[in-house]
């Protein structure tokens, strides 16, 4: 047999194997173009998937809602990979629980990188989405809304009681102590729930979780910006000016409609959602111009004010999905369209959408001044040194914490357990962890 003959049949063989993989793929293609998506939200997000079908209403068969738990999306994600089905395509989740669900045994979400434009992602606000960076450099979700904190407060009652708004933590408590002698019963803030921790310790950048690299972890609460939080609480807490409830509890929302709340730390939807201004709001049931808003306080020894976050939610995409184009798309609508998040419930992590969303507030008559521009400045101070790790520190917060103040412990003498906790929560994980920094 000729070499001229083997190398013909050689190059036939390879070109009909091509041809048969072409044909292979573009088969693929137009199943997964077909392929229904199910997407997990919570009931407020159902306005984003309407939004969704009436600009695309060809993918109105094509979208399955579900609305779940987000608490429970990690266990769920281990049975459907125990099972090899029934992972949903898209799912509206904090970037700490996509954290969660990027591990090795979960190892759930796609990169989407390939799917959005370098331009999209300069749009978000600063730092937005470095919680849904993985230390490999794989976007694994895009930031729905910011839930920055800053510090709301009662113009009226601030202006008779002759207070001014303080800047510095060091202010803060020396306000709440004024407060515990002149106006006992009145409050400044809520210590009762994981949320706490976003509010005090987040924002003094205590290390309870800091990425030191993508297998490493800094752990220290003996670290002075754990400690001085801990020891403010302490004082406050004791005075009785920081409540030992958490902000939805009945009994610290009565204290609030009875006219007692001077202030609170508390995320930027609190103005909208919490405070309202409504018959039918939480907190103030009038609109009345009482509402003001100020950044998050400083610590004097620190150059800048940081916050961090309570809530703040973004959307993740499964690299099981059948249809990525499908689930992308939609990803890439619900985050940055002006159509909806111009109007969504809370402040827009898409900077051009934000902007727009800013006339949702000066529409309401709640507020004293245009709440925008303090809530502005805020989403540039967030903390993205806190790390976004795949252990639970608000529920060991809770745990710890929390459940020790309701015994009469302090904060400062429940550190060490905290600390402890968290370490073996790491460790659980996979991380190493490490008590020093070394420079």
């Amino acid at each position: 047999m000729s070499r001229f003959f083997l190398l013909n049949r050689r190059a036939i063989t390879m070109a009909l194997l091509l041809t048969l993989v072409f044909a292979s793929v573009l088969t693929t293609h137009s199943q997964a173009a077909g392929s229904p998506i199910t997407v997990w939200i919570d009931s407020t997000r159902q306005a984003a998937v309407d939004k969704f079908i009436a600009a695309n209403p060809d993918a109105a068969d094509l979208i399955k809602v579900e609305i779940v738990d987000r608490a429970t999306f990690p266990a769920k994600v281990l049975l459907f990979n125990n099972t090899n089905s029934g992972w949903p395509d898209v799912v509206f989740a904090e970037p700490g629980l996509v954290a969660q669900v990027s591990d090795a045994s979960r190892d759930f979400p796609l990169d989407l990188r390939p799917f959005v434009d370098a331009k999209i992602l300069a749009n978000f606000a600063t730092g937005a989405n470095g919680d849904c960076i993985l230390p490999d450099g794989k976007l694994v979700c895009l930031r729905n809304d910011l839930a920055q904190n800053v510090l709301w407060y009662n113009v009226p009652l601030m202006k008779q009681f002759g207070y001014s708004v303080p800047t510095t933590w060091e202010e803060y408590q020396a306000l709440g102590e004024k407060v515990a002698k002149e106006h006992p019963g009145y409050l400044i803030g809520a210590f009762g729930d994981g949320q706490a921790m976003n509010n005090y310790f987040w924002s003094s950048g205590c290390p309870t979780g800091q990425l030191v690299n993508a297998t490493t972890v800094y752990i220290n609460t003996a670290d002075p910006k754990c400690t001085r939080a801990a020891a403010m609480v302490d004082v406050l807490v004791a005075n009785g000016s920081v409540s030992k409830s958490n902000p939805f509890d009945p009994a610290f929302i009565a204290q609030v409609t009875s006219g007692k709340l001077l202030m609170i730390p508390g995320a930027s939807w609190y103005g909208e959602y919490i405070f309202g201004g409504k018959k039918d709001s939480m907190y103030f049931q009038t609109a009345t111009g009482q509402l003001g808003v100020a950044l998050p306080p400083k610590w004097a020894a620190d150059p800048k004010a940081l916050t961090g976050a309570q809530g703040g939610a973004a959307w993740t995409v499964s690299k099981h999905t059948q249809n990525p184009e499908l689930a992308t798309k939609f990803v890439l609508f619900v985050t940055t369209d002006n159509g909806y998040q111009g109007t969504a419930p809370t402040f827009p992590a898409y900077t051009p959408a934000a902007t727009l969303w800013a006339k949702t507030l000066t529409a309401n008559p709640v507020y004293a001044q245009d709440p925008f521009p303090v809530l502005q400045q805020a989403a540039g101070l967030y903390d993205a040194t806190w790390g976004n790790v795949r252990y639970d520190r608000a529920e060991s917060f809770q745990r710890i914490i929390i459940a020790a103040m309701a015994d009469g412990k302090t904060v400062t003498a429940t550190l060490k357990d905290w600390q402890a906790d968290l370490v073996n929560l790491a460790q659980a994980q996979g991380y190493q962890v490490v008590t020093t920094l070394t420079k």
